[in-house]
This record gives C-alpha cells, sequence and structure tokens, in this order.
C-alpha cells in the first residue's frame, strides 16, 4: 500500500478540486481508508474506472438490458444528455474566458487548465460578489448579467436532464413516451427563450 494522503494533497497530486474528490468518496466512487486518507494508486484507479464511457456503458447495460438484447431507452437518454451537458459546460467555459479577455483560438480544443482557470475566475467572481454584499453595495449590471446567465445554464441542463432521470426511475416506460417527455421540455424552454412562456 501506498503512502496515505490527506484530501487537500491528494487533490494537489491529481490536479483536482477538493470539493470534487469529497463528493467522489462521499459517493464511494473512490476508495477512502478507515483513517480518512486516500491511496494515490488506488484512487487513480477508480477514476479511471469511473471516467471510462466503455466502462460505464457496459455497467449500466448489464444491469438494465433487455432481453431481446437492445439498448435500453434510459441508456440512450443518460448518454443524449451527458453529450448536451458536456456542450454546455464547454459553452460557459468559453463564456467566462471571454469575459476575462482570455482569448481561445477557433478549433482550439479546450484544456483542463483552460477549465481550471474559468473555476478560478468564477471563485473571484463570487468573491466579488461576497464582499459587495457584505459591504451593502449594488452589483454592476454585467456582473448581474452573468450569475443569471450561470444560473440559467444550471436550469437548463436540470431540465434537460429531467427526461433521462425519468426513464431511470420508469424503465417500463417506452422509448416513445421517454421522447414525448423530452419534446414538452424543450418546447417550454424554447417558449422561455423567446419569452412566450404564459400559464396554462
Amino acid at each position: 500500500m501506498g503512502e496515505r494522503l490527506s484530501l487537500s494533497e491528494l487533490g494537489r497530486r491529481l490536479g483536482r478540486a477538493k470539493s470534487g474528490l469529497h463528493k467522489l468518496a462521499a459517493n464511494g466512487q473512490i476508495p477512502k481508508g478507515p483513517d480518512g486518507k486516500f491511496d494515490e494508486a488506488e484512487v487513480r484507479a477508480a477514476l479511471a474506472a469511473n471516467t471510462d464511457p466503455a466502462r460505464q456503458q457496459v455497467a449500466f447495460t448489464g444491469v438494465r438490458e433487455r432481453e431481446n438484447g437492445t439498448r435500453p431507452a434510459a441508456l440512450a437518454a443518460v448518454t443524449a444528455q451527458a453529450t448536451v451537458e458536456a456542450h454546455l459546460a464547454r459553452t460557459r467555459i468559453r463564456e467566462i474566458l471571454a469575459a476575462e479577455g482570455v482569448t481561445i483560438a477557433e478549433g482550439e480544443e479546450l484544456t483542463f487548465n483552460h477549465a481550471r482557470t474559468a473555476e478560478k475566475i468564477v471563485q473571484t467572481w463570487e468573491r466579488d460578489r461576497a464582499h459587495a454584499e457584505a459591504a451593502g453595495r449594488m452589483i454592476d449590471a454585467a456582473t448581474a448579467e452573468r450569475r443569471w446567465a450561470d444560473e440559467m445554464v444550471k436550469l437548463g441542463a436540470q431540465l434537460l436532464a429531467a427526461s433521462g432521470k425519468v426513464a431511470m426511475r420508469n424503465p417500463h416506460m417506452t422509448p416513445h413516451e421517454i421522447a414525448s417527455i423530452d419534446q414538452v421540455i424543450r418546447d417550454i424552454m424554447a417558449l422561455a427563450a423567446e419569452g412566450r412562456v404564459h400559464a396554462a
């Protein structure tokens, strides 16, 4: 067994946020020793297994696959949702970096450093907001707009994930039923974007 590390030291060595590792440990996705410390090699192996799309698909299919061998609707919905959320995340990272003058060339792939920089920027925004509120100051319009955009992205991701969650909780539902729920949600989001949502 290798050296036992604290959560902070583990995060430093892996280049990951301490809060994210804490959630993974709480969910049992990375091994944590009885002393509350971590083995770096064991954690790296667990992370590789948990983030390997092929392994995730095999595990999910092994539980949900129907007798006829076809991929269940729930898996298709989850896969589609993961794609949507990844696109939203990449778009938001680019927006955050652009707001602070960090330019990413057309066609350039986002890297881990881009994501870390965006995270630090958001932390700075949140810290500035907290100081302003503590001092009783009004926030400027640009900051308010950024915060509103962040909340809308989070809400949109949650709404788009709804049909996938329904499919996972109700495996008896048909792909057509799940698709209908997803379409209703998307129609409402489209109307909201156009400012045409009204009470039924």
